[in-house]
């Protein structure tokens, strides 16, 4: 089938399945609602369908589950207890349930509200919205119909986290990190201290998929890596994917990281100001018009820089002809959503995301040699900005009560730049002024432009089909290149000038089809299988990649259950660093017509079990295979150099595989998590070493342990300990003494001495040694006080690294005056406090 015939088809697709689903459509009969609270205890099982039950109608509950300000809730649980057949909802709060005519009881859940049950009636089609209170009000509700939870779902290594997982009562610096919050999963290794890496299974930084309402998000962090990009005053629901990816994801091979913000209340006004040791806040969010269109807007902002430049302006005042040095960093980022409901069946939202870093600094230089006027001064500036632009539109509309779609028009762009410039001017009595003049910089981009087709069909309870398409545009720009040298000898010369320019610009289009069907097979079995396949198109070349998915459960009994799965994903982007910072030097580049789309295929398998209502325990196991991945052969610089930087690259291979054991135990007011790491991440890359070497961050052995209590109503707290094996690093094993040799001096030739200790290192192997092992305990506790008019303050203190371990960052190594190798161990961050302090009204 040649490509028009094949979008055509996938185009077509729905609107067959709507023709089909219509014929036996009814007008929608609703009766009153009666909700009755339950906190009781219930595990979900499926059954299959009786004799009689075959012989009666089938219609469909469909609509939206929402909290009671009209925000949808993702992952939410509708489930029939009368024919124990149960769903979920969609990434959009839309659910879809076909039952036989009769009377139902439905039950719907979704932890941190009250588990609400109605007695239903079905006897045509139905649109049926539930509507879900907050549980604060509860002294505990124990919520097991999760159908999200590890034990019923299908996937392998997915983990969901509401805002509320990850509001904890700890923040470094600053408001709670997504980021940092999933470097406590297991299979997660968090990288530099500090930073908000994230290594899945063994794979680079930049192999991880992150996601912002649908739309690519290639730069996840600002300060150098310190605080990530996602405010969690807008974040609504968090899916993490590190094995099993359903065959809707592509595009990375190690993790897939799906975040979704909040539409925003509907009927009231409401947000919340925050100040922090290093930024501030402002949320707000309500209605525009009330039940039918509302807004949710969040800014953040460091507000260091609004103290430095002055002091550096006072300073600077008191210094006559000394170097004056001013220097002033600043983030900030803002996400706006707007959403309007049109009818029961049509909605619309519009995302915007804008993130920049920004870091000027300026050093001046002025001296006065004599009394005529005569004088050198000298200006020096370095800047540097990088940030991203990302809006998506979104379209969901509900064909029928099976088939539900969701069409999204969406701009990604990402941009980082590095300019730096110095004039220097000579001051004469005979007024020939002398001006040189020396600049450079570059710029590097990304612009992606497309759209994306989205389907969700529920034809049965046991058949959830999602199948879709997506094409993006991709502008590649790195390093467009600017320098220009000045002279000026005085007011009747003439000047000297060179301008050089040059810039890289790579097109590509990329054309994505998936489908995926979730197929509960009886009570013990369901299967979610699908495929991915991409279109990759690049300066003439088209590469093309097929990528299956399958996952598998079984559940011998309601508290246990066994998982596996397999997937193959590709990547064809690249993000080319010399470093683990992330920095503006930094930049993304497209697979080329020499270079394979890097490809990883993975297996995974885990026990689940949940002995009673506080306890879940979950043990996987995996093994991931990497080819053609990169690494630079040669460069030793900050500034990789885009031009022909394919030919500056070697591919490779990677393997990692380990055992991850995970615990939670949770009662009213208190809860407990723990996850261990049993782990081996390898490189192989022939042209740099002949066999399998461990890589930076294999760490062996990984440990987090974290609680929450809340003690009062106006007191809780969060605590979290982390373990792991260290880093590597590459040391010698062995010097070689240099010759002497001539060299030339001022009056002729000399030869070097040989105590100069001129050594050249050799080294057996990469990565040959364990740094000490890391540890620290992160302490954070809230004080909540509700004031007359009903606002909400709450003051925060966290305690980063409580207990002052000083942590390897790196080591030194040098030749003692015994001609023995020396290592030298350097580590510098201490306990670091922090503070914030939020009003929420």
């Amino acid at each position: 089938m040649n490509k028009p015939l094949l979008l055509a088809a996938i185009w077509l697709s729905p609107l067959m399945l709507y023709a089909h689903d219509t014929a036996g459509r009814s007008h929608t009969n609703p009766t009153n609602k009666t909700m009755v609270m339950t906190n009781k205890e219930m595990v979900v099982t499926t059954s299959e369908p009786t004799d009689e039950d075959k012989g009666r109608r089938r219609f469909t509950l469909s609509g939206y589950v929402k909290d009671r300000n009209g925000e949808p809730l993702i992952n939410a649980t509708v489930y029939d207890l009368t024919t124990r057949q149960g769903t979920m909802t969609n990434a959009y709060g839309h659910f879809s349930l076909t039952l036989t005519e009769g009377n139902h009881e439905i039950r719907c859940s979704y932890v941190g509200y009250k588990t609400l049950t109605d007695a239903v009636t079905l006897t045509a089609n139905r649109n049926y919205d539930i509507t879900l209170q907050n549980d604060a009000e509860l002294t505990e509700v124990v919520v097991t119909t999760d159908l999200n939870s590890p034990l019923l779902k299908t996937q392998t290594g997915k983990l969901s986290l509401s805002q509320k997982d990850i509001m904890t009562e700890y923040a470094l610096m600053s408001s709670p990190d997504v980021i940092k919050t999933l470097q406590r999963t297991s299979g997660v290794a968090e990288g530099m201290e500090l930073t908000s890496g994230l290594y899945v299974h063994g794979g680079n930084n930049d192999e991880n998929l992150f996601l912002l309402d649908g739309t690519p998000l290639y730069h996840t962090n600002h300060t150098l890596g310190l605080f990530s990009s996602f405010n969690v005053d807008v974040v609504k629901n968090v899916d993490f994917y590190k094995s099993g990816f359903p065959a809707r994801y592509g595009g990375r091979l190690s993790s897939v990281t799906d975040v979704r913000t909040a539409d925003g209340d509907l009927y009231h006004i409401h947000g919340s100001y925050r100040i922090g040791l290093l930024d501030g806040s402002v949320h707000l969010e309500g209605p525009l018009r009330k039940g039918k269109t509302s807004y949710n807007i969040g800014i953040r902002r460091s507000w260091l820089d609004l103290l430095t430049r002055p002091a550096f302006a006072i300073i600077n005042s008191r210094r006559d002809n000394e170097d004056k040095v001013s220097m002033a960093y600043f983030f900030h980022d803002m996400n706006l959503k707007l959403t309007n409901i049109f009818n029961e069946r049509s909605r619309m939202s519009l995302s915007v995301y804008s993130g920049e870093d920004r870091l000027d600094a300026k050093d001046e230089w002025g001296d006065h040699r004599d009394d005529n006027g005569y004088g050198e001064y000298d200006i020096y500036k370095n800047s540097f900005h990088w940030g991203n632009f990302n809006a998506a539109l979104d379209w969901n509309y509900q064909f029928s009560p099976k088939l539900f779609a969701n069409f999204t028009a969406f701009y990604t762009h990402n941009r980082s730049s590095v300019s730096s410039s110095d004039e220097w001017t000579v001051r004469r009595s005979d007024g020939k002024d002398q001006l040189t003049t020396t600049s450079h910089g570059y710029r590097s981009a990304i612009d992606d432009i497309g759209y994306r087709a989205a389907f969700d069909f529920r034809p049965t309870p046991r058949h959830h089909i999602l199948f879709g398409q997506e094409y993006t545009y991709h502008r590649f720009q790195p390093q467009t290149f600017n320098r220009f040298d000045g002279y000026q000898g005085g007011r009747e010369e003439k000047g000297d000038t060179i301008a050089i320019h040059s810039h890289n610009k790579n097109i590509a289009h990329q054309v994505t089809l998936y489908a995926e069907d979730e197929m509960t097979l009886n009570e013990r079995w369901s299967v979610n299988g699908g495929l991915n396949v991409d279109l990759f198109s690049i300066s003439g070349k088209t590469f093309s990649t097929l990528s299956p998915r399958l996952s598998m459960k079984f559940q011998p009994s309601d508290r246990l259950s066994f998982k596996a799965s397999y997937t193959l994903m590709s990547q064809f982007v690249h993000k080319i660093a010399n470093s683990f910072l992330d920095l503006p030097t930094d930049y993304w580049v497209p697979t080329t017509a020499r270079l394979h789309p890097m490809r990883a295929w993975q297996l995974a398998a885990g026990a689940y079990l949940k002995p009673n209502a506080h306890w879940l325990l979950t043990l996987e196991g995996y093994y991931k295979h990497s080819s053609h991945i990169l690494q630079y052969a040669s460069w030793a610089g900050l500034e990789p150099p885009a031009a022909n930087w394919d030919y500056m690259v070697m591919e490779g291979e990677g393997r990692s595989y380990g055992v991850e054991l995970d615990a939670d135990y949770t009662i009213a007011n208190f809860a407990l998590h723990g996850s261990y790491t049993l782990s081996w991440a390898e490189k192989k890359f022939d042209d740099f070493h002949n066999d399998w070497y461990y890589d930076k961050f294999d760490n062996r052995h990984r440990l987090t342990l974290s609680g929450r209590w809340n003690i009062t109503k106006k007191i809780s707290a969060f605590a979290a300990w982390t373990f792991h094996t260290g880093n590597r690093m590459t040391v010698p094993t062995q010097y070689i003494g240099l010759p002497t040799v001539p060299a030339q001096t001022g009056g002729g030739i000399t030869f070097t001495s040989p105590d100069d200790n001129l050594l050249n290192f050799a080294y057996e192997q990469p990565n040959n040694v364990v740094l000490p092992a890391y540890h620290r305990l992160d302490l954070g506790i809230d004080f909540r006080h509700t004031t007359k008019k009903g606002h909400e303050r709450i003051w925060n203190i966290s305690l980063y690294n409580a207990y002052c371990h000083l942590n390897s960052l790196w080591v030194r190594v040098k030749v003692n005056s015994e001609n023995k190798i020396m290592i030298k161990n350097n580590a510098f961050i201490p306990v670091i406090p922090s503070f914030s302090y939020t009003i929420k009204f």
